[in-house]
């Protein structure tokens, strides 16, 4: 039973360790049944790291192959070790509990070894990140987060960017996004989490950066320095600067990627929009440029006006032609702020609605009509009120005048001479001689009934 106990205690140490895995079948590695070997690999081949196997003190070491970067420590008495793996500018490697058995070999697997300082966590932006950035609403931040407690003037002192950046250190916060320009109170302080009550200062393990936004761009890298200067509370330095880069990216979209409305493709799209036909670039774009090397299918007289350095709006002038496709290019000239061309034609189309009557006054189908009401017309653009007027008929007929309700040009609105009669169906229809103010007509007639009410 004492031997069972035995066994059931070695097989749970064995297996509560990381996944190590035995192999005996390579010949160079032959064991005694008292002695076993450690080997394995490490993914930085060329890192010149040693391998260290220890019980409270050191018990052998070696260095890794140059050419696969693997390494074997043998004749290792029976027994758990713990293997550490050291190299320049790499994090400590370490594994604890790693049992030998006898006449067999603990391999340890592949290692990637980290390019992070031993007293580093983790940091925001990772490295080689891309943030989606727009300096008008936000500063960029880099945060970090330590092992240990930091020496605050040391960070600050150790700490650097290029291109070079004036900010602020926010001591006890870690962010994870841009911070917003503006915040009331700490419940709009998004992305933040604090790692330390801000009473001692002896606890602090992160901060958070903010870049002075007039240090904050768009389509730029910074790179990230924390120097050897850093240390913890206790005295110990990074053995290794931290260095990591990032870069920041206008638009979510590709880098040529032009997002217009309307999109390419849209039918029945507004005669009447206080849009215009916007198209927004990924990059800030030079004005000029741009507008030369602009083209409109129908041609109109364009007013350009530019709500924000990367969006354009265009104004044909007026409302939209009805029925009609438009057709827009931006030859590859057009040129960014930093005097780079946008290097590919881009191009869309749509089509617009035709000219319709949009809603009506009485509705259609509508009962108990004063018969002191008038009728009103809604167009989708703008008409030439005679046409509408020779096309209007109302059965029975009833005199009256027809005019602009309040000059909108899209609502006519029909003021009978007498009142309508009571208990009585109007049928009013508007036929294809009614167009508008380009002489588009209607495509097919537009009727509608209401009833008056009784007396």
């Amino acid at each position: 039973m004492k031997n069972l106990k035995i066994l059931l205690l070695s097989g749970i140490i064995f297996y509560a360790c990381e996944e190590i895995n035995n192999y005996n079948t390579d010949p160079r590695f032959f064991n005694d049944a008292l002695h076993g070997t450690i080997v394995g690999k490490v993914a930085q081949k060329l890192s010149n790291a040693s391998v260290i196997v220890s019980q409270v003190f050191p018990v052998d070491s070696a260095k890794i192959s140059i050419a696969d970067g693997s390494f074997a420590i043998t004749g290792l008495p029976i027994g758990n070790y713990d293997v550490t793996i050291e190299a320049d500018n790499f994090r400590i490697y370490k594994l604890c509990n790693v049992m030998v058995q006898g006449a067999g070999n603990t391999y340890l697997g592949e290692i990637d070894l980290s390019t992070l300082p031993d007293l580093v966590n983790s940091h925001y932006p990772e490295d080689r990140a891309e943030i989606v950035y727009n300096n008008r609403y936000s500063r960029l931040t880099v945060s970090v987060i330590f092992t240990q407690p930091m020496d605050r003037e040391s960070v600050e002192k150790a700490f650097s960017t290029v291109p070079s950046t004036e900010g602020i250190f926010h001591w006890g916060q870690y962010s994870e996004a841009p911070s917003r320009i503006y915040y009331s109170d700490k419940a709009e302080n998004w992305g933040y989490e604090e790692s330390a009550t801000i009473t001692t200062y002896s606890k602090i393990t992160a901060f958070s950066y903010q870049i002075s936004q007039k240090d904050c761009f768009t389509d730029t890298t910074y790179k990230i320095k924390l120097s050897t200067l850093a240390r913890d509370t206790a005295g110990n330095q990074l053995r290794f600067p931290l260095e990591f880069s990032f870069s920041t990216v206008q638009s979510s979209s590709t880098q040529n990627g032009i997002i217009s409305w309307p999109a390419h493709g849209d039918i029945d799209v507004e005669l009447i929009s206080n849009n215009g036909i916007q198209i927004t670039f990924p990059r800030n774009m030079d004005n000029i440029s741009t507008e030369n090397a602009l083209s409109v299918i129908p041609a109109s007289e364009n007013i350009y006006i530019w709500p924000a350095k990367n969006q354009l709006t265009i104004y044909t002038g007026g409302v939209l032609r009805a029925d009609t496709e438009y057709a827009l290019k931006v030859d590859p000239t057009a040129e960014d702020l930093d005097g780079t061309k946008l290097g590919n034609e881009f191009s869309f189309s749509f089509k617009t609605a035709p000219v319709s009557v949009t809603s009506t006054s009485p509705r259609n189908g509508e009962l108990f009509v004063s018969p002191t009401d008038q009728i009103y017309l809604y167009f989708n653009t703008y008409m030439q009120k005679s046409s509408v007027q020779s096309a209007l008929t109302i059965t029975p007929y009833i005199p009256g005048t027809l005019d602009w309700n309040y000059n909108s040009k899209t609502t006519l609105k029909f003021s009978p001479s007498s009142s309508f009669q009571y208990n009585t169906k109007y049928t009013v229809v508007i036929g294809t001689q009614a167009k508008d103010i380009f002489g588009s007509a209607i495509k097919e007639p537009y009727s509608f009934s209401f009833i008056i009410r009784p007396e």
